[in-house]
């Protein structure tokens, strides 16, 4: 359905006035490659975005021009990669950095960056066991694609040298490798010196769900979940869910708010309907409720298509901001709307009373192009996809200088 209104979506590109940046081909014109049916879910119908309704407006904050340390926050959604983009880090001298390496300079504008990273990082491990470890080779069978992900552990140094600060670890494929697989990712994340939120060491139960980052002395509590784990039964309870400990995830977001050492709480969870650009309820009650609790911005994740941003006031006259969905950042996924998604940024401000706000928001929108698989800055429909959504006023174009609230200049 969606490719049959890309004439619309040509349309709104002039609306927004981006036809100079259509030049080339569209998102859907540049579609191939062998991993084109590699689904992470059986394939369904992805929502026209033109039943979404259209940004109306730029998204201002109260306190944008408040004075005080600036701290910026870059974030992506999904890292999920299929075995196109894992066969191609293998034979690239760039490894996994080749899959993001024309979006990379955003991230060098942040003060700060976050991931969802899609998968295990276990080397030696199956789906059943452990085995011998094929080093850089994609053998499906210890490094694998849908519908159990693992990844060479080298991608959380990519990540790394990228600019990335944190990544979350609870999603619906934390499990893909079982408990053991978790805690190989985690003892990687820790020698990789990657701070990760979501997950636990089965070794360790009383270690915390959040991960903290320290950017200009602002100190940001990072705290993820996830809604499943596909099914796979979660023996230790090593991942943090959204739902099932909803009263869990709420008591810890209150409890970093009172922390004195922490000036922030930012909440990552991976929720939703796949394939949809329109939160369901269940989301949108939630994020309401996590920023009541005390979170200064809900980030999300999983559905893989951009869904929309909101300003929440909180019941104690705080500004939170939402995004329902970042979509996937690298994926081997098909279609137009699978593979438009963005880099946010998150203007942070600490005045000298010690207190954190929002002072704006920002959007680079992205597509993913295989042959070779690559994110670049959108162009053409998947702009138009995406501007629609989010609006063109907070839209940052990819040699623009980054601020967070330009009203304030």
């Amino acid at each position: 359905m969606l490719s049959l209104r890309l004439g619309a979506l040509a349309g709104l590109s002039l609306l927004f006035s981006v036809a100079s940046a259509a030049v080339g081909c569209s998102a859907d014109a540049v579609v191939g490659g062998e991993d084109d049916e590699e689904m992470e879910e059986p394939e369904g119908q992805t929502e026209d975005p033109l039943t979404v309704p259209a940004a109306t407006g730029p998204l201002r904050f109260a306190d944008a021009c408040r004075p005080g340390t600036q701290v910026t926050i870059a974030a992506v959604g999904d890292v999920l990669l299929h075995a196109g983009l894992q066969k191609q880090a293998f034979a690239s001298p760039e490894g996994f950095s080749s899959l993001w390496k024309g979006v990379q300079p955003l991230f060098a504008r942040a003060d700060l960056s976050y991931a969802n990273l899609e998968g295990p990082c276990a080397d030696g491990h199956t789906a059943s066991g452990t085995a011998r470890d094929p080093g850089l080779v994609f053998d499906d069978r210890v490094y694998s694609s849908y519908p159990q992900f693992n990844y060479h552990p080298s991608l959380i140094g990519a990540l790394a040298g990228a600019g990335f600060d944190v990544v979350s670890t609870a999603n619906n494929h934390a499990l893909d490798r079982r408990g053991r697989g978790a805690d190989r990712t985690i003892e990687n994340l820790v020698s990789a010196g990657m701070p990760f939120t979501g997950t636990k060491p089965s070794s360790n139960m009383e270690a915390p769900w959040h991960a903290v980052t320290e950017a200009k002395g602002v100190r940001i509590a990072w705290l993820a979940c996830t809604y499943s784990t596909n099914g796979i039964p979660d023996t230790k309870q090593q991942v943090l869910h959204c739902y099932e400990d909803r009263s869990t995830v709420l008591s810890t977001i209150r409890a970093l708010r009172d922390q004195p050492d922490i000036d922030a709480v930012i909440v990552t969870p991976h929720w939703g309907n796949e394939y949809q650009h329109t939160p369901a309820n269940q989301e949108k009650k939630l994020a309401h409720d996590m920023l009541d609790a005390g979170a200064t911005a809900v980030l999300g994740g999983h559905p893989h298509v951009v869904q929309p941003w909101e300003k929440y006031t909180t019941q104690d006259g705080r500004e939170g901001f939402v995004i329902y969905s970042l979509g996937n950042f690298v994926s081997g996924q098909n279609g137009l709307a699978r593979r438009s998604a963005l880099v946010l940024f998150l203007g942070l401000t600490k005045g000298a009373d010690g207190k954190v706000t929002v002072n704006g928001v920002r959007h680079a929108p992205i597509q993913m192009n295989p042959s070779p698989w690559t994110a670049t800055y959108a162009r053409g429909d998947s702009l138009a996809l995406t501007t629609r959504i989010l609006g063109q006023w907070n839209r940052i174009g990819p040699d623009e200088e980054l601020v967070t609230n330009p009203e304030c200049e």
